[in-house]
């Protein structure tokens, strides 16, 4: 199975990141508090990706037909 990269490479560029105060924020797919400087997991999304783009790549990922 192949999986696919995300190009977000921390937090603040996921598109999930909501900015609080001066360096954190709460991550809305997880509602938790993250930092924005913080490593982004594997479930990040790209700001300003298509919908369509991300539930294709979503998708891929469920089926393994990456």
């Amino acid at each position: 199975m192949t999986t696919l990269k995300s190009c977000v490479s921390s937090c603040r560029y996921c598109r999930y990141y909501t900015p609080q105060g001066l360096r954190g924020g709460t991550c809305e797919l997880l509602n938790v508090s993250v930092k924005s400087e913080w490593k982004a997991c594997s479930l990040s999304a790209p700001s300003f990706v298509s919908r369509n783009q991300q539930e294709a790549e979503e998708l891929a990922l469920v089926t393994g037909k990456a």
